[in-house]
């Protein structure tokens, strides 16, 4: 292929492309900001590297991976950088970088043709923790470390580290145009996950990607290396599986693969742990605890094969497959260090209520007769009943007790018989009625400065806008204009309650309805206000065929009718406990 020609299709170098002193052997890959091609020098023919070409007309993140490998990420397990330039034109060109050709699979591809055994991969993940260890110790990040960019050399078993160009460095200006870092869901940590939930609605916002990112990338790796699997259920749709990392527990390797020796189990599963601080601090801690289980003394079952073999079939294993009940319990929630809790703050009609009660207490007794007068004839007390939820839960509350939300069991306690819960009968008129209503106005104003010292917002409801026609074409045809009917957040889930966050989410339909099948998925955005939890949903996809339909869907409360479900107690700004079933209704205008 000619130069003009190369010139022209830069990600698609045909064998015999010449760039610089290099000429194009083959293509190795190909991304969204570069292509990697096998070249060999014009000098010395037969000699193999890697070419990669940067592709973005920025060449910003193409200058910054050349530097980290250059300065600062040089290290015998991260692949070498033997010469640079820029192409076609050597000064305003496209930049490029060659290096080494690693003659190698990738992590989960070498654990399933080569079938090593257990001791093996310790030796790889320990050397990769190792490598990870003495890059942070420099400041540099890999941020998108996958089995895809961990090579096992083929003839020495040893690992690569390759593709720093989502990488970074301490002191660097950030690149990054999202809050999160290019990468894959399934590596992504549980920390990562929750900045994007938290704050989806500040875009300009980074997140603080760190040391233990990758750590817990590297447990992933490993996992998938010894179990044929990611830590969660395969296939799983973006919004659960962004749940499930951040909620639940991954079932253990060994309960995926019995031969995993387990002190190698629970060191991945230390890699994997929801909060940053209990997994090991640095490469060296994984090392030492991946390590440590060839020196106790049952090292011998180190020595078996990943996998078993398929008989009369060389080089085929048999793959576990995934469990059919991976995770039955959320994972445990530590408790929140006092320095991280938010400060509250004391609203100044607070104040007020709270000198309004101290007069009232210090008046006299003619101040509290004639305010009894003035406002209490013929007042009864009395606690009214309502429904809470849509299963039918009743609850008791004061009616008077502002910004009250209602109790609910904790989210994480299995299913229980409740005890009906019944009202006291009006107590009888006191024979001191002044000193009885102050009493009564001394708990009212304890509950005011209580519910004033409440950290939660009450934020705006979402704004009116109409339904896009194609919308209602599509609702008209599934036989859905103008209905109602019941839907679960996570059909998964034995609790009757789960925790919701602000940002886009999902429901699964329960039921089935016009066309639209039972358990399809419908994909939206939630918003969290201090009482209830409103939802619109913009998208229905088919539960068996996947086919997917423009919508226009809110959350509704089947026992009041009403927009949005009801918080119990639990979350905070951002995150809320609500019924996991609840009602959707289709809508011609999202109403505010």
């Amino acid at each position: 292929m000619g130069q003009k020609g190369s010139q022209v299709f830069p990600g698609a170098l045909q064998p015999g492309a010449v760039v610089g002193c290099w000429r194009v052997m083959a293509t190795l890959g190909r991304g969204g900001y570069g292509a990697v091609y096998r070249v060999e020098p014009l000098d010395a023919p037969g000699r193999s590297f890697a070419l990669k070409l940067s592709l973005h007309p920025e060449p910003a993140r193409a200058l910054r991976e050349m530097a980290l490998l250059l300065d600062r990420a040089w290290h015998p397990n991260v692949v070498r950088v033997h010469a640079t330039g820029r192409w076609p034109d050597p000064v305003e060109g496209l930049p490029y970088f060659v290096m080494d050709w690693v003659e190698g699979l990738a992590l989960h591809t070498w654990a399933e043709t080569v079938n090593p055994t257990f001791r093996q991969v310790v030796m790889v993940g320990g050397s990769v923790a190792m490598t990870l260890g003495v890059l942070h110790a420099r400041g540099v990040l890999h941020r998108d470390l996958k089995p895809e960019h961990l090579l096992v050399r083929a003839r020495e078993q040893t690992p690569v580290l390759i593709d720093f160009g989502a990488g970074d460095q301490v002191g660097a200006t950030t690149l990054t145009t999202t809050a999160l870092p290019p990468g894959t869901l399934h590596l992504r940590s549980p920390e990562a996950i929750r900045f994007q939930q938290r704050h989806w609605r500040q875009p300009e916002l980074r997140y603080p990607y760190s040391e233990a990112d990758d750590l817990y990338a590297l447990g992933v790796c490993l996992y998938r290396a010894v179990t044929g699997h990611y830590p969660f259920p395969p296939g799983q749709e973006p919004e659960l599986l962004a749940v499930a990392i951040t909620e639940r527990l991954p079932p253990s390797p060994r309960d995926i693969n019995p031969q995993v020796p387990e002190p190698l189990s629970r060191a991945i599963l230390r890699l994997l742990e929801k909060e940053p601080e209990q997994r090991p601090r640095t490469g060296e801690a994984a090392h030492s605890e991946l390590m440590r289980g060839l020196l106790s003394g049952g090292a011998a079952a180190f020595e078996a094969h990943l996998f078993d073999a398929i008989p009369g079939t060389p080089h085929q294993i048999r793959r576990p497959e995934w469990p059919a009940q991976p995770y039955v319990t959320p994972a445990p929630r530590p408790r929140p260090r006092p320095e991280a809790a938010p400060p509250r703050r004391f609203p100044t009609w607070g104040w007020v209520g709270v000198v309004v009660c101290l007069g009232l207490l210090l008046a006299g007794p003619g101040t509290w007769e004639v305010l009894l007068r003035g406002w209490t004839r013929h007042t009864t007390p009395q606690v009214l009943e309502r429904v809470s939820t849509p299963i039918g839960h009743k609850l008791a509350s004061e009616p008077d007790r502002p910004h009250s939300v209602p109790v609910a069991a904790p989210v994480a306690a299995p299913k229980e018989e409740h005890a009906p819960v019944t009202t006291k009968p009006p107590a009888p008129p006191s024979p001191k009625p002044a000193r009885a209503f102050k009493a009564a106005t001394l708990a009212s104003c304890m509950a005011g400065m209580a519910c004033a010292s409440a950290p939660l917002v009450d934020r705006p409801t979402p704004p009116a806008e109409d339904c896009p026609e194609n919308a209602r074409v599509a609702m008209r045809e599934l036989n859905i204009d103008d209905v109602q009917w019941a839907a679960f957040f996570d059909p998964t889930t034995r609790s009757d309650f789960v925790t919701v966050r602000e940002g886009r989410a999902a429901v699964y339909t329960h039921g089935t309805q016009g066309r639209v099948q039972w358990g399809s998925m419908l994909t939206g955005t939630l918003y969290v206000g201090s009482k209830r939890v409103y939802g619109r949903f913009t998208q229905l996809r088919q539960k068996r065929s996947g086919e997917t339909f423009p919508v226009c869907i809110e959350l509704w409360f089947l026992d009041d009718r009403t927009r949005g479900v009801p918080r119990v107690e639990g979350g905070d700004e951002n995150t809320a406990v609500v019924s996991n079933l609840m009602s959707v209704r289709s809508v011609w205008r999202y109403d505010e």
